[in-house]
This record gives C-alpha cells, sequence and structure tokens, in this order.
C-alpha cells in the first residue's frame, strides 16, 4: 500500500470520517455543496470549471468575485493560487460582504479595497504579496466574534481582520488583483473521499496533500494533539544563531520577555523570541520581564525581516510595570506611549534598515545615557533617561523587522555585590544639592524661574569655605509648558546635573552664530541657541534633541548674568 495511502487511511481514522466530510475543534460540520463563483462578478473575469475557477482576462483590477451561496460561521473558504504573473504589484484581496450579489443594482467598481470596503456591509484586506505563489493554497474562515483566521499551505497565521457583522447572511468576497490573475475554489472532502484517485495522479503529491488536509484537520500529520485555542505560542523549529558580534568573555543569557505584549504578537515557549503576525505591521510591543539593571548590556538578535513594510525596531524605557498594561493600553503608534502618566521615552528606528542576524547591544550607563552599538561597531548614543526610577525596557518590532531573540548580561561588580536595579527614590547628586530655585517678576508681566548653578570649571567653584559658588540663571518658560508638569524643584536639578555635567560651549551647535542661551526640555540639554532650539521643536530637526535624540517638549530660554 502506498504510503501516501496509508496517511490518508489514518487521517480519516483520526478524523472519524466514512465518506462525509467534516470540520474538526471549532469548526461546523459542513454538508453544503461545494462552494462555486456567483455570475455577478467584476467585468474582467471569465469564469470556468462548472464554476470553481475565475480568471482575470486582462488588465489587473475589474477583478470583484463573490460565493454563489452564503457561507457559515466557522466555514473554510479554499482557494489555490492556479496562476500567478510578476507583471503587476498587488495581490489578492478577501473577507466578506454581508450584500447579496445577486440583488447588487450596481456596476461592481474597480477595487474591492477601498471602493467596496468604505460602504457597509463589506470587508477585506490585502494578502500579503510572498504568500502568494502558484498552487499555493489559502484558506479562510470568519468566528462568531467577527474575527477573520486565515492559513497558506496548511499553516495557520492567525487572525487576518476582525469587525465582521456575523448576524446575517455572509458571502465570501475575492478581490483578483495585480499578480494574482486565477484563483479557484477547492471542495477538501473531495480529496479526502477519492484519495486514491489524487494519490494516482501525477501531479499531485504527499505534500500537496498534506497541505489540504493538514488545515481542515486541525491536526499535524506528524504529531497528534488539538490546536490550542487563541493565540498559541509559536515553537521554533530550529535553536536560534549563537552570537557572532558580542564579546567572548561575556557571558549573555536568554532574557525572557513579559507576559504583557502587543496585539499581534507570539511569544515562543521561552518567551526569549518574539514574532508579529506576517500580515500587520503594527502593535509589535514587548517588554523585559525583569526591571534593567544600570551598566547590564542587552542584546536584541534579528532573526527575520519583512521588507515590504517600512520602518523599524523601535527602543524605549518606561517607570511602568508591564503588569499593569493590557493590550488595548498600547497604541499603534509608540509616540503615543509619551501621553501617559508614567515615564516613557522611546526612540524609533533605532538602528535604520536592520536585516536578518544583525545584534543590536543596548546598555544604560550609570549616568543614564543609553548607548547602542550595531554588530560590535562604535557605540552611539541614543538618549539620556532618569537612571533613579526603576525602568523596564520595551521594544516596538515594528514595520521590517518581524522576528528578535533577546539575551541580556548581568554587569561586573566588585567584590562579588550585587547587581544594583534601578532605584525608585530621587537622589540629588552631590554637585546639585545646594542648587536654589526661586521665582521672579517678569518685566513682561507674570513670573520667571530663577536659578543658582555651580559654575562648571574654574578655580572658582570651590571657595575657601569649601562651598560652591554660584551664578544666577534665569530661566523663561516658552511654548505654554505650565511648570506644574515639571515637578519644578526637582526638573530644574534634573537639568541642573545635566548642564554641570556637560562640557559647556557658548556657541550653538547648529548655527555657530549665536551664543547657547536655551534648554531642551526633557531632557535638559543646553547646546543651541532659541532660535534654532524653537526650529528644532517644531520640525525643522525632527522635534528631537540633536545630542540625545529624546522628543523635545518644550524649549525653555535662559539668561545668565
Amino acid at each position: 500500500m502506498p504510503a501516501s495511502l496509508k496517511m490518508f487511511k489514518k487521517v480519516k481514522k483520526r478524523l472519524g470520517l466514512a465518506g462525509r466530510g467534516v470540520n474538526s475543534g471549532n469548526h461546523v460540520a459542513n454538508n453544503l455543496p461545494p462552494l462555486l463563483f456567483h455570475q455577478v462578478h467584476g467585468d474582467n473575469v471569465r469564469i470556468s470549471r462548472d464554476g470553481s475557477l475565475a480568471r482575470r482576462a486582462e488588465s489587473f483590477c475589474k477583478g470583484v468575485v463573490f460565493s454563489a451561496r452564503p457561507v457559515k460561521v466557522n466555514e473554510r473558504i479554499y482557494l489555490r493560487f492556479a496562476e500567478v504573473s510578476d507583471n503587476w504589484s498587488g495581490v489578492l484581496r478577501f473577507g466578506f460582504t454581508m450584500n447579496d450579489p445577486a440583488a447588487l443594482r450596481y456596476t461592481l467598481p474597480k477595487y474591492a479595497c477601498p471602493d467596496l470596503t468604505n460602504k457597509p456591509g463589506y470587508w477585506a484586506k490585502a494578502l500579503v504579496e510572498r504568500l502568494c505563489e502558484k498552487d499555493a493554497i489559502l484558506y479562510y474562515y470568519v468566528n462568531s466574534a467577527g474575527d477573520v483566521h486565515f492559513g497558506v499551505n496548511g499553516e495557520d497565521k492567525g487572525i487576518f481582520f476582525s469587525g465582521v457583522d456575523t448576524r446575517g447572511s455572509l458571502w465570501a468576497m475575492m478581490d483578483i488583483y495585480g499578480n494574482s490573475t486565477a484563483v479557484e475554489f477547492l471542495d477538501p472532502r473531495s480529496h479526502l473521499n477519492n484519495s486514491r484517485r489524487h494519490v494516482g495522479t501525477s501531479n499531485t503529491n504527499e505534500h500537496d496533500v498534506d497541505r489540504i488536509i493538514a488545515p481542515m484537520s486541525n491536526i499535524s500529520i506528524h504529531h497528534s494533539g488539538p490546536t490550542p485555542a487563541s493565540e498559541p505560542p509559536f515553537a521554533e523549529p530550529s535553536p536560534p544563531p549563537p552570537l557572532v558580534f558580542q564579546h567572548p568573555s561575556v557571558k549573555f543569557n536568554p532574557l525572557p520577555f513579559h507576559r504583557t505584549r502587543g496585539k499581534n504578537i507570539r511569544l515562543s515557549n521561552d518567551r526569549c523570541i518574539a514574532s508579529r503576525l506576517e500580515t500587520e505591521f503594527t502593535q509589535g510591543y514587548v517588554f523585559t520581564g525583569r526591571p534593567i539593571q544600570l551598566g547590564e548590556k542587552i542584546v536584541v538578535q534579528i532573526l527575520n525581516t519583512e521588507p515590504m513594510y517600512l520602518g523599524a525596531l523601535a527602543l524605549g524605557l518606561t517607570s511602568c510595570d508591564p503588569a499593569s498594561l493590557s493590550p488595548n493600553d498600547l497604541p499603534d503608534d509608540s509616540d503615543h506611549l509619551l501621553d501617559r502618566p508614567e515615564y516613557w521615552v522611546v526612540n524609533k528606528d533605532v538602528a535604520g534598515g536592520t536585516q536578518r542576524g544583525d545584534e543590536l547591544a543596548f546598555c544604560i550607563t550609570t549616568q543614564g545615557e543609553v548607548q547602542m552599538s550595531k554588530n560590535g561597531g562604535p557605540t552611539v548614543s541614543l538618549m539620556h533617561i532618569d537612571q533613579s526610577q526603576t525602568l523596564w525596557a520595551f521594544l516596538d518590532i515594528y514595520g521590517s523587522t518581524q522576528k528578535i531573540r533577546i539575551l541580556g548580561s548581568t554587569p561586573a561588580h566588585p567584590q562579588g555585590s550585587p547587581p544594583r536595579a534601578l532605584v525608585t527614590s530621587n537622589p540629588v547628586p552631590d554637585r546639585c544639592r545646594n542648587v536654589t530655585v526661586a521665582t521672579a517678576p517678569c518685566a513682561g508681566g507674570g513670573t520667571v524661574l530663577v536659578v543658582n548653578l555651580p559654575p562648571t570649571t574654574g578655580p572658582s567653584y570651590q571657595s575657601n569655605s569649601g562651598l560652591a559658588t554660584y551664578s544666577p540663571t534665569y530661566i523663561e518658560p516658552v511654548g505654554g509648558l505650565p511648570y506644574s508638569t515639571i515637578d519644578s524643584t526637582e526638573g530644574i536639578r534634573e537639568w541642573a546635573e545635566n548642564s554641570i555635567s556637560q562640557p559647556q560651549s557658548s556657541d550653538c551647535s547648529v548655527c555657530y552664530e549665536r551664543q547657547v542661551d536655551s534648554v531642551l526640555y526633557t531632557c535638559g540639554h543646553m547646546c543651541m541657541c532659541y532660535e534654532c532650539s524653537v526650529q528644532q521643536w517644531r520640525g525643522k530637526g525632527g522635534g528631537h534633541c540633536p545630542l540625545c535624540r529624546a522628543v523635545i517638549r518644550d524649549v525653555i530660554r535662559t539668561f545668565k548674568s
């Protein structure tokens, strides 16, 4: 008996089939007639093979088609890509409609997306181009919650989109668009009940049979057991590659991600590998499972990329315990995290366009500087953060970055002392303990803040009594930022610390013509004149500090006497 025929009998026995087609798990029994294409379709579509094959005859559009009968909730729709071209861009769009095609009173438009999906009762989305290959088998279905799931060649791809109204009848809808030029409805029951005929044909091999049966049965041909219900963790088929660019004397251990994650993320069983759904490019948030430590080196391995998307990996830090978050709290755009009440900082596209195999190493110094190196290259400064708080690192696996692995190293500490986690208290550096903050009337009305800062260089830094001497600095608020949002004394102390720790230059680092007379909130850097700072803040420089790339929330003008 051929091996493939034995496989069919084994699967039939496991499914309890006796000449009938069933869908296992949550999928209802299907005793309905096979799906065929509706006689109502786009102008460029030609239907053949008794209604099972739809081919776009010309151009790249006007290829909208429907199923001839309504489909049931949880009924899987199987499509084979019968013909694929390389003359166009874009591929199949598929989904559902609650509008009976036979009752349509208007000519079908060129495109399903957005011409139909902008109308009530139509839901569809475009497939990723690389999944459209000749003879590939696509399946999709909608559950009672209105979530559309799909898979290709027996591999489940997860939720495709949501929001379908399942309270009435639904017809399958497709747009044979771009490089997908012909699609064919498949009835998996015929492949089971006529298995001997298919096994004997020269064009069908065991792999083809596997691709059709596996998605139908929700059972792996090679290992039994039900498929878990909602978003199971993926199992890595092989161990990830070892680190290549890190120093061999530094020992790295897997650093598990927190269970809180973005809607489109799946974690491996050990939670050290995160993968974003192939059909999405946002909601790829992952958090470290514990707060990070000063001096600890974190390495992110890029395991997979998808070049069709723009943007790449984002790195951030937050004082918000991920356990207090839900996926609904996480926005599509990581910039919106800065509006939350907790401490959040983020840097998008930290390494530009990453490729598979890249290694990004991050470290937070004791001075609060976030440093990064790529593939063992030179270290660059990404931003400065408040290192006095307990902080979790988070990554947004965005755009072209699709799968990553994270590892951490324990920093060396003298005399075997344990590593120090970032603390929640707000200690004031010794050199800033005597900084004073006061208010003074402003000539134009209102008040200004007067801050006494110690000089950074020169013999006058300490007087004969051992106390620091000061020169007054007047800080005038601009841009409408209320000082109540700064926690004024501590905020000014932070600026003072940055001002003291930085080498002071009298020339603006942008125009080199005017003197530095402004400070950037929230990073505290004083590196530009007021005019250049405002231009940098309001868009010419992207709204980021030119030194640490922190987001500029306000510009504050300073006056020195």
